[in-house]
């Protein structure tokens, strides 16, 4: 009995602890300014390999999503339009775009920045507090994030500002298992919403590229037809 309600007692310590960093995390991080937007465009660059390639991401509320990346002066385009994905890839000599399958979808949903993934995760009980642990020499919440799929991730958030400094996650590529690491080392705040703006990404503790973003807008005047292609 008393093993029971240590069990318990600790149970609903750990309950309370995650339910104040979750809403320290949603205060801190501006998602209430965020929820009133309507439509989002981001530009910058995606570094990789030594390159620099041009990156525009469009949003639109609920789930519109189009992603265009440039390479040698070519564009290469995925789109949802709230209920079909498509994707235009001139690099594989492709000139008109071909519909995605299904599996991929949750895939160019990422790109949805008004899906905030950690608070999904918490409101829908699929959040566990590890404890802490330090980020590059700075301690950290680290809480392990499970998506709707069933594919588990771990955030780490500041334990001072509760903003994310870290995500990572094993993924699965040609049959190996790979750490992949973000860490977020610039933000901008707008609008009242604070943003990740440079991205550095690890594989395998090894630094392979990452994300700036230069321009981020809010509610510019969206056509529901460039979600098509």
């Amino acid at each position: 009995m008393t093993l029971l309600a240590a069990f318990l007692v600790a149970s609903v310590c750990s309950a309370q602890s995650l339910d104040e960093i979750a809403n320290k995390y949603y205060a801190a991080n501006g998602i209430e300014n965020l929820e009133k937007a309507q439509t989002m465009t981001m530009k910058g660059v995606v570094s990789q390999m030594g390159m620099e390639l041009p990156i525009t991401i469009m949003v639109k509320k609920p789930n519109k999503v189009k992603v265009i990346q440039e390479f040698n002066g070519m564009e290469i385009v995925i789109a949802f339009d709230g209920e079909k994905g498509f994707m235009l890839n001139p690099l594989t000599g492709a000139t008109e775009a071909v519909e995605l399958p299904a599996e991929q979808l949750g895939q160019v949903q990422e790109y949805n920045v008004f899906k905030d993934s950690f608070m999904e995760a918490f409101k829908a009980g699929r959040m566990k507090l590890e404890g802490e642990e330090a980020v590059e020499g700075k301690p950290a919440y680290k809480i392990t994030v499970t998506s709707e799929s069933g594919a588990t991730s771990t955030t780490y958030l500041d334990k001072e500002s509760f903003l994310p400094v870290k995500t990572a996650q094993t993924v699965s590529q040609m049959g190996q298992e790979m750490l992949v690491e973000s860490y977020i080392r610039e933000r901008k705040e707008i609008n009242g919403v604070k943003f990740g703006t440079k991205i550095a990404q690890f594989v395998e503790g090894s630094e392979l590229g990452g994300m700036t973003f230069q321009t981020i807008e809010f509610d510019t005047p969206m056509e529901d037809s460039i979600f098509k292609l």
